[in-house]
């Protein structure tokens, strides 16, 4: 039921640009919930002063303006936190990022099959800096690897599978068929510029596989406790 409320909440604040007050009115869900849910979908000055002409009160406008002025001011701090964290990263050793490939494999890797390296992941730049990881350090070239997509029948197939070859650099052949689910009930489908689907990268080889899950156990075995010490 929230997931349902969810998405008519954000397409009436995209399609309709209606107030936190007047979406908590047509759907019973608190305006606590709406800030959750639409806090990166605020409104313009002009449709606020559109919406006052129309019968707002002067309270309505207000807040919706302090909330933009707080999205503002979260948003450069959060610049000025990525701009000094991203200095940290100008020179990175080989040593850092063959274990941050270690680590998201761990994570997020397939484990059981001795010849499949498989990571599936809804974020192209993960699926991208492991494709690169691969080629890096298991000497696999990314004309080996293939992708498959996880998508919805509300989804734009072509447009998706395009988005994906583009964002990783890969070619067309090296797409298998798209895995295309129907809705469930009660799912989150609202289609935004956020959601592209789930994308499975795989390669086949048995050396590369050993190698990648050795690393990995060798690492915990190494460092299990290291933090605690």
């Amino acid at each position: 039921m929230k997931a349902i409320e969810r998405e008519e909440a954000v397409r009436l604040r995209i399609e309709e640009q209606l107030s936190f007050g007047e979406i908590s009115r047509r759907l019973g869900v608190s305006k606590g919930t709406l800030s959750r849910w639409l806090e990166n979908l605020p409104l313009s000055e002009e449709r606020l002063l559109e919406l006052r002409r129309a019968g707002w009160t002067k309270g309505e406008v207000k807040r919706e303006r302090f909330r933009n002025a707080m999205r503002i001011r979260r948003e450069k701090t959060e610049h000025e936190i990525y701009e000094k964290q991203r200095r940290r990263f100008v020179r990175i050793s080989d040593q850092a990022l063959f274990v941050a490939g270690l680590m998201l494999y761990a994570a997020e890797g397939e484990k059981k099959s001795k010849s499949d390296i498989s990571f599936t992941n809804t974020d192209y730049i993960l699926v991208s800096f492991f494709a690169d990881w691969i080629t890096q350090f298991l000497e696999l070239p990314k004309g080996k690897m293939r992708l498959q997509l996880h998508l919805y029948e509300n989804m734009d197939v072509l447009g998706e599978e395009k988005f994906w070859l583009t964002q990783l650099g890969f070619k067309r052949e090296q797409l298998w068929i798209s895995q295309v689910r129907p809705l469930r009930p009660g799912s989150f489908t609202y289609r935004d510029t956020a959601r592209h689907g789930t994308c499975k990268l795989y390669v086949g080889s048995v050396p590369a596989k050993a190698k990648l899950m050795l690393s990995i156990r060798a690492f915990f075995d190494k460092h299990t406790g290291y933090m605690r010490a």
